[in-house]
């Protein structure tokens, strides 16, 4: 049909008539402008938190701000931004019920400040009893008779003594958790691997693999989720344990392509000294109590966690019992106080970000980007993996905590799909991400760069990320 603009026909009568297929709007329908001009400052509050969001993970990713300094400040701008769209006044009285109501002041100092602070108490414990549990399998020289057990098996045989020591160390970190972990294993696996022949890259990369496939099966990392999306260790677990097999099913993936490409070599070792005390066989079951009772008799985290301390402690040095269990307490809490910083943190930025005041402000722009359905499900998750590489939006030990509140609370997806979702892709920042510190101190030790050990794993993580995501969606059920 033929057909010229009305702003052509009023002003322009020379101007030349096309073929199209439909009727231009025109510009004079005042009621189609306002409602597009209404759509826009809806979205507005939206698009400055997000903004703030990206400038923030910014200075993080480029180490500019750390993350104890961020999520912070993040909570408490992304408050001030919701809560001035909301209109909240800046203070308020209370009214003839005693009730006070919605104000800026309570918003933030109260919810986010406050509350937040407090918000993942549940979790700091589960990881201040699981860094305790660290102390006593590092402390009575459990974690060294393993690696030294798994050394002797496999004898000078690479491959079988790769895969050997990944799994005795994957074993080790159910229960180890935080850098001095990583140094005292690595430091006794690594020269045992690379004195075998293994190149120090490939041997730091399955070291990696091994940290986070442990981690997996460490209930004390499940503790957020199980507080940020509101499900119990009995919706987590089997998750979680599915995850961690394919995990270890990648992981010998890329063992043997990856191995094709090693060559026989001996390269430095070192001396690792002796075995601190004679270990009696027994106790080097110590990371698997507390897996066995959650897994096997339904015990709490908490219990399970005291339950392998003391049979770490009775079953190596009985006599001392109280003198090692008092110097593995200090310790233990002295290396999870970097965590609880993080928690607390982590804690504002999801009160401010699920508060109902910030809620009604991003609605209109996380239902526009939250996937509803199966197949938006898988795409949405694998293709935005990497950004949880350098503390970015999809790690849920950061700013992917306050995301996933924010997703939750729209509705279109359940608790479950999300603890999918984040699960998955936190692999990519617990094996590639080289802002970790165990990612840091293994270049350190091997003489090797971060990101070539990104470069390395993240094709197999991210690999790692689909299938996970298909067995969540298609076994799992998760939406």
């Amino acid at each position: 049909m033929s057909a010229t603009s009305g702003w052509y026909r009023g002003h322009c009568p020379r101007a030349r008539t096309v073929e199209v297929g439909w009727e231009p709007r025109p510009l004079t329908d005042q009621a189609g402008l306002r409602t597009r001009v209404n759509n826009i400052l809806l979205m507005l509050p939206g698009s400055l938190i997000v903004l703030v969001f990206l400038i923030l993970a910014g200075l993080m990713m480029t180490r500019k701000m750390p993350a104890l300094l961020a999520l912070p400040i993040m909570a408490v701008v992304v408050g001030l931004i919701a809560g001035v769209a909301a209109g909240l006044p800046l203070t308020a009285v209370a009214d003839a019920t005693k009730q006070v109501p919605p104000n800026l002041r309570d918003f933030i100092f109260n919810t986010i400040l406050t509350d937040g602070a407090t918000f993942l108490a549940l979790p700091i414990m589960f990881a201040a009893f699981g860094a305790i549990l660290s102390q006593v399998v590092m402390r009575q020289g459990i974690a060294q008779r393993l690696v030294r057990v798994a050394a002797e098996f496999a004898g000078d045989r690479k491959m079988v003594l790769a895969c050997v020591m990944t799994a005795v160390v994957a074993v080790s970190f159910m229960t180890l958790t935080g850098l001095g972990a990583v140094i005292m294993v690595g430091s006794l696996a690594l020269p045992i691997m690379i004195g075998a022949g293994i190149s120090p890259s490939f041997a730091a990369c399955l070291m990696l693999f091994a940290f986070s496939i442990g981690g997996s099966f460490n209930f004390a990392n499940l503790g957020q989720f199980m507080k940020i999306l509101n499900l119990t260790l009995d919706q987590v677990k089997p998750l979680a344990i599915a995850f961690g097999l394919l995990l270890g099913a990648t992981t010998v993936a890329f063992m043997f392509i990856e191995g094709r490409h090693e060559r026989r070599r001996f390269t430095w070792a070192l001396d690792v000294g002796s075995t601190p005390q004679s270990v009696p066989l027994p106790a080097l079951l110590t990371p698997l109590v507390p897996i066995g009772l959650i897994l096997a008799f339904s015990w709490q985290i908490i219990p399970a966690f005291i339950a392998g301390i003391l049979y770490g402690l009775l079953t190596t040095e009985p006599l001392r019992v109280i003198s090692n269990m008092t110097a593995c307490v200090l310790e233990g809490l002295k290396d999870v106080s970097p965590v609880i910083g993080l928690f607390v943190g982590i804690g504002m930025v999801f009160k401010s970000m699920t508060d109902p005041t910030t809620q009604v402000v991003m609605h209109p722009f996380m239902s526009a980007i939250t996937p509803h359905s199966p197949i938006g499900f898988l795409l949405f998750f694998t293709i935005l993996a990497p950004l949880a590489l350098y503390r970015g939006p999809m790690n849920f030990f950061g700013l992917g905590a306050g995301v996933a509140g924010l997703m939750l609370q729209t509705g279109l997806l359940p608790a479950s799909a999300l603890l999918a979702g984040f699960m998955a892709v936190g692999q990519i920042q617990g094996v590639c991400d080289p802002t970790n510190t165990s990612n840091v101190w293994l270049a350190q030790f091997t003489h090797g760069s971060t990101e070539d050990f990104m470069k390395r794993t993240l094709p197999y993580v991210w690999a790692f990320v689909l299938v996970a995501l298909l067995y969540a969606v298609f076994i799992g059920k998760v939406i």
